[in-house]
């Protein structure tokens, strides 16, 4: 009998289809590197419509090509950072020292499956671009757009994992990543095509490779003659991905180097689930000294989420310094940028701290069974949830007044003390309403993932379709402020403007946005309440 000689799989190949099916089934990712660049080119190609160049082109010519970059960075540095990082503090890169697998497929198999997330972008952004928008593909210059996108991608993956190897945690890992990759793109001809930037600004989007990326990618969208190359960007690319390969090799670790592996980690040590262990306790708590409680956990565990910390806290504050500075005297609804973007930057955090942040952490809980067991403590379920939107609520004042505080003494912004009741009302109603329809959400989606990917999916289109971010000086098509109407963040927004306006009259209080606001709460409120079985 002739034995069967079993030939185990190919590590690279087998190590990349791992590692794109982790891709596809972590919605963040595929949500900033897919969908995010995507969102953005059909609003703002809503915005110009037809507008044309001074050659004749259509605007949205040149769109494709920065959204694009963005995608690309998205999955090649930020996630290959963050994955690395992940898998190094989780043991698996360990494992996969000891087992038959040479070194280089698994670093090869990760700059594989970050290529391919950012091949899928591409292609996305270019089919949409072609069908809805007209863009032409220049085809004498696609040979230039395939070896520009190859070495961004190879910069961008050498540059992540040499963060990831400079940097002891996954938590901070994801938050450089994205610290540095989401202003960099306003800086570097991304977000901000041929912006007039303060000199310092330029210098750095210039030294920085995202730009000669993006320069160099958006010369193969060109229309016209020649082969589309552009030989002094792609030696930059180039000069960069040597040195981010000297810094990965130098630095480079198998064994874990941090406390903890990131969120996971939080969850397991769910402050919560160590109190609930204890239930001989809760009948000596006041219900505010058990709210209280709740409360300190829930802020306690969005402090262990960096990344959430990042989007909450740090990225409002890095719009309000960055986008007066780069649009100078620009005028939002008769005011400043600065004026508007105070406004507009809250609403935003008072979104996502409780439509994103506090549902995800419940979804969390849920899925760990911190829920189930909840039933089983004298601590009331309404308690927990009480807890987790106070938190949300706390977040969003935190992050409202830091704005206010760099705004008034950095910016020239006006509040009126007599308008601060109708600030803190409508931040309070509005974190109440996002607070309910996350709740509605986790109620209805019984996973964690789905969950997420709604939230954001939603959320951050709504951002720019309700003027919280302000693309261009053109007005919205009536079509798309008419869908933004409906919706509970655009008078949110609405709201606070009439409550900051240094020219306004009155008290502030935009009552007719707050009844929209209220209306939104309620009917969430009662889904969630009919759907609370879904909850745990």
């Amino acid at each position: 009998m002739t034995d069967v000689i079993v030939r185990p799989p190919k590590p690279v190949p087998a190590l990349t289809g791992h590692a794109v099916r982790a891709f596809l089934r972590n919605p963040p990712a595929a949500f900033f590197t897919l969908a995010f660049p995507l969102a953005f080119l059909i609003i703002v190609g809503a915005i110009v419509g037809d507008a044309t160049t001074g050659e004749g082109a259509r605007v949205t010519q040149f769109l494709v090509a920065p959204f694009a970059v963005f995608g690309v960075a998205q999955a090649s540095f930020t996630m290959v950072a963050v994955d690395t990082a992940v898998l190094r503090e989780s043991g698996v890169l360990l494992r996969l020292r000891a087992a038959p697998v040479p070194a280089g497929a698994v670093l090869a198999a990760r700059l594989c499956a970050s290529a391919f997330a950012a091949g899928s972008a591409v292609l996305l952004l270019a089919f949409a671009g072609v069908l809805a928008y007209d863009v032409e593909i220049v085809w004498n210059k696609l040979p230039a757009l395939l070896v520009t996108l190859a070495l961004g991608v190879a910069c961008c993956a050498a540059l992540g994992v040499a963060l990831a190897s400079s940097v002891r945690t996954v938590t901070a890992t994801q938050a450089l990543a994205q610290g540095i990759l989401i202003p960099l793109a306003f800086v570097s001809d991304v977000f901000i095509v041929d912006a007039d930037l303060p000199r310092p600004l330029e210098i750095i989007g210039s030294a920085l490779p995202l730009k000669h990326l993006a320069l160099a990618t958006a010369e193969t969208f060109h229309p016209g003659g020649g082969a589309g190359f552009s030989p002094g960007h792609l030696a930059v690319l180039a000069a960069w991905t040597i040195a981010g390969v000297l810094v990965a090799r130098r630095r480079y670790g198998w064994r874990p180097r941090g406390l903890g592996a990131g969120p996971a980690v939080a969850e397991t040590t769910d402050p919560v689930r160590t109190r609930l262990s204890a239930p001989q306790e809760r009948h000596r708590d006041s219900p505010v000294a058990l709210l209280g409680g709740q409360i300190s956990y829930a802020l306690l565990g969005m402090r262990r989420d960096v990344l959430s910390v990042f989007f909450a806290v740090v990225f409002p504050g890095l719009l309000l310094a960055l986008f007066p500075t780069v649009f100078g005297d620009a005028r939002i609804s008769g005011l400043t940028m600065a004026q508007y973007l105070v406004a507009s930057l809250t609403a935003y955090t008072v979104a996502v701290t409780a439509y994103v942040d506090m549902p995800e952490g419940l979804a969390g809980a849920r899925s760990a069974g911190v829920l189930k067991r909840l039933l089983g403590t004298p601590l009331p379920f309404g308690a927990y949830v009480a807890g987790r939107m106070c938190a949300a609520l706390l977040t969003a004042l935190l992050s409202g007044a830091l704005l206010g505080v760099v705004g008034i003494g950095f910016l020239g912004v006006r509040i009126e003390p007599a308008r601060l009741p109708a600030v803190l009302l409508t931040v309070l109603l509005g974190s109440l309403c996002f607070s309910a329809l996350g709740l509605a959400l986790a109620a209805l989606l019984p996973r964690a993932r789905s969950l997420v990917a709604v939230t954001l999916g939603t959320l951050l289109p709504l951002c720019f379709l309700s003027d919280i971010f302000v693309v261009g000086d053109q007005p919205l098509p009536r079509a798309v402020t008419t869908v933004a109407d409906v919706f509970p963040l655009r008078h949110l927004l609405q709201a606070l403007l009439a409550a900051t306006r240094p020219d306004g009259t009155g008290s502030g209080f935009a009552w007719e946005h707050l009844a929209v606001v209220a209306a939104w709460a309620l009917v969430a409120l009662a889904v969630a309440r009919r759907r609370r079985a879904g909850l745990i």
